[in-house]
């Protein structure tokens, strides 16, 4: 064997082993944005000044702070540093406007986002949101 042939081998050796490689990392990837995997809002029906909770499940990485937005506003309180000892970081959100809402729980640039639909506030003000389902006639 010359020096050439060598030569050649290790570069297709090296070549073979990227491949490798590069095709593990794309068929990993995926599974890899498994950072928030969930993100859910408290309640079944939501209104302008009522408080509800954002709870955002976090199953890889729980040293990292998790930035919750509403419609790419970073919500007060956010960033939130999940414990060692649960899967889960929640925050308090408040809507302030009616309409489309799109919710997002962010780390590590990984980001996890629900769209929630905001009713106005109802005829009790914020003494009705306790009462959403309860008193439907009234809470207008």
């Amino acid at each position: 064997m010359n020096a050439h042939t060598t030569r050649a081998r290790r570069v297709g050796m090296g070549l073979t082993t990227f491949g490798a490689v590069a095709g593990t990392v794309v068929l990993v990837a995926p599974q890899a944005g498994a950072w928030p995997s969930n993100l859910e809002v408290s309640g079944s029906t939501h209104n302008v000044g009522c408080s509800y909770t954002l709870t955002a499940s976090v199953e890889v990485d729980r040293l990292t702070s998790v930035s919750f937005t509403d419609n790419g506003v970073e919500l007060t309180g956010s960033p939130v540093s999940p414990s060692l000892l649960s899967n889960k970081v929640t925050i308090n959100w408040t809507p302030s406007t009616a309409g489309s809402h799109e919710l997002k729980a962010t780390q590590t640039l990984i980001s996890k986002s629900i769209t929630v639909q905001v009713d106005p506030a109802g005829s009790f003000g914020s003494f009705g949101c306790g009462l959403n389902g309860l008193l439907p006639s009234l809470s207008g």
